[in-house]
């Protein structure tokens, strides 16, 4: 199969943002734990406001999530099945050792 240099600089871009420790977890979150609301992010996360904004934004800007307005919150979610897929397979990449055995398991 022939690769398109565009899908790969957009895939690398992709990656580039969930290369961000935090931007990683906000996705990891939304991707296990389904849809949530930036307050609901922030008290789970214990992170600042302004951290949470800062990193929302290159996740948005590539469309890996969306947010809908529900009254006064936004509810966040990842924005496809496919990008669900791929960021919990990575998150439970994570969560095994390089034997294929899982820490809890170890």
């Amino acid at each position: 199969m022939e690769r398109n240099p565009e899908d790969i600089q957009a895939a690398a871009r992709i990656f580039k943002a969930l290369s961000h420790p935090a931007r990683l977890e906000i996705a990891c979150h939304l991707s296990q734990d389904g849809p949530s609301t930036q307050k609901n992010l922030i008290g789970q996360l214990g992170w600042p406001q302004s951290t949470m904004a800062r990193h929302l934004g290159p996740l948005r800007e590539l469309g890996l999530i969306k947010g809908q307005r529900r009254g006064p919150e936004v509810e966040l979610s990842v924005t496809s099945e496919l990008v669900s897929q791929m960021v919990q397979s990575l998150c439970d990449w994570l969560h095994e050792d390089r034997h294929g055995t899982t820490k809890e398991n170890a």
